[in-house]
């Protein structure tokens, strides 16, 4: 049910190059989003790959697509733990992080640390934090603070994964096959 999102939205997590993707689902056709996610994990927990809704209206939802090893290797950075315990994050238990996440989500709409979670490098995070948004080099997947290049060529390698797996997926519509373990 509705796996294209999936596809257009967390290819890059589907293909498993990236830690996470997260997405606005409008809610349009007013479906159960609860169900929707819960039958993704279904299919797609077996090979490490979760979804999660951080925050959900009547007309939207924000829904999160995690690697979990990935997001546990991020957490025990030690300049990744400094930042998200000043915040109130347990970085030893990565349920409870998520949790957490969903609290400082309804609190302040979109944390800044959100792109610790979505695998940004650290530079980017923290310069994103502290120039508030403005002075980045570009802007892609997120604003970049530092390494421009490298994180252009990043880009690039993400655009040709979302690419590849909708081709991929508008000829075989098998998910599950498109799930990198």
């Amino acid at each position: 049910m509705y796996e294209v999102l999936l596809i257009k939205y967390a290819s890059q997590t589907l293909a498993n190059k990236k830690l996470a993707n997260l997405f606005t689902f409008r809610n349009k056709e007013k479906i159960n989003i609860e169900k929707m996610v819960f039958g993704w994990n279904e299919i797609l927990n077996a090979k490490d790959f979760y979804v999660e809704i951080l925050s959900i209206s009547e007309s939207s939802a924000q829904i999160y697509a995690y690697r979990p090893e990935k997001l546990k290797c991020a957490l025990c950075q030690s300049q990744t733990k400094c930042l998200l315990e000043k915040l109130g994050y347990n970085t030893k238990d990565t349920d409870q992080c998520i949790n957490h996440l969903k609290k400082r989500f309804r609190k302040e709409n979109f944390p800044h640390e959100i792109g610790i979670f979505l695998g940004y490098p650290y530079e980017d995070v923290i310069g994103f934090i502290e120039n508030k948004g403005h002075k980045y080099l570009t802007n892609g997947y997120w604003k970049v603070y530092s390494n421009k290049e490298e994180k252009l060529k990043l880009f690039d390698e993400y655009n040709e994964i979302k690419k590849s797996y909708k081709t991929i997926y508008n000829h075989h519509k098998n998910l599950v096959n498109l799930c990198a373990v």
